[in-house]
């Protein structure tokens, strides 16, 4: 027994699914597989591995996972959140086993941040500002859950946060077609999200300067990066020359070009939003 639960949150990921329950499956107590009502042959894929399969029609991404921390029959002391397109590789597997052995008493931290590589037509980005990669995934039960957040949430955690020397690896083997749809889809939320932050600023993890990876990361996008111009050229110019991003070749410019492009859609919505608040609409 490894005293960990894993869950993974699906909709039609039968591609990407069994690459994530290979990573899990020999060695968690239970994968919980919860599914949002797909349409493909995910469940069949979650169940014949050997998963426990729950159905709850989607909630949005932060409230989906709060739904499974708070309804799913968790009995183990750790808690793992993996995305059907992400795998844990064997060294950060071991970690895991290792922080989970011990009495939960005994470990002073609440939760674990986990490095992780983004696989961009087939091929690891190491630099680009996206390497390393820090999100919270493996905690406590019961000592953390996710901030309300359309999009890009991250966990809020009673306690103190350890960083661990293993890796995720995010690879959406799905095509450039949906994964480009799916930015297209987030670009929208995340426009939203920049025009309700200042409601939601209590809800979501504190933004400091000095903070951890999370919340440097969050002071700089609510303070500082809605007031610069042409946020998209920022972006290429910082992910390209300032975090090195021709070093990963000609796989990082057009991971950055992707990303700038991504940005873009962010600030073209967010002119919508505002022209459609201001009529009314």
């Amino acid at each position: 027994m490894s005293n960990i639960e894993v869950i993974i949150p699906v909709k039609n990921e039968a591609v990407n699914l069994p690459h994530a329950l290979a990573s899990v499956m020999q060695w968690a107590d239970k994968v919980w597989v919860l599914d949002s009502e797909s349409t493909d042959n995910t469940c069949e894929i979650a169940q014949k591995a050997g998963a426990e399969v729950v159905v709850q029609p989607w909630l949005g991404y932060a409230k989906q996972k709060n739904w499974a921390l708070d309804n799913l029959d968790l009995k183990a002391d750790w808690i793992f959140i993996l995305d059907a397109d992400e795998a844990i590789l064997p060294a950060l597997r071991d970690e895991l086993i290792a922080e989970a052995s011990r009495p939960v008493e005994n470990v002073k931290h609440s939760a674990c941040n986990i490095n992780r590589y983004f696989i961009f037509l087939g091929k690891r980005i190491r630099h680009c500002g996206y390497y390393p990669s820090w999100n919270v995934r493996f905690f406590k039960r019961g000592k953390a859950r996710y901030e309300e957040r359309e999009v890009h949430e991250h966990m809020v955690v009673d306690g103190s946060i350890k960083e661990l020397q293993g890796h995720m690896e995010h690879w959406d083997r799905r095509g450039l077609e949906l994964y480009m749809a799916k930015h297209n889809h987030y670009s929208t939320l995340e426009a939203k999200e920049i025009l309700q932050q200042e409601q939601n600023v209590n809800k979501t993890i504190d933004a400091r300067f000095f903070g951890n990876a999370q919340q440097r990361r969050r002071w700089i996008k609510r303070h500082v990066y809605p007031k610069l111009p042409a946020r998209w050229l920022f972006r290429f110019l910082w992910m390209y020359f300032l975090k090195l991003g021709f070093l990963d070749g000609m796989t990082g410019l057009r991971f950055c070009l992707f990303i700038s492009s991504y940005e873009l859609l962010i600030s073209l919505k967010t002119v919508e939003l505002k022209q459609e608040a201001s009529h009314g609409c």
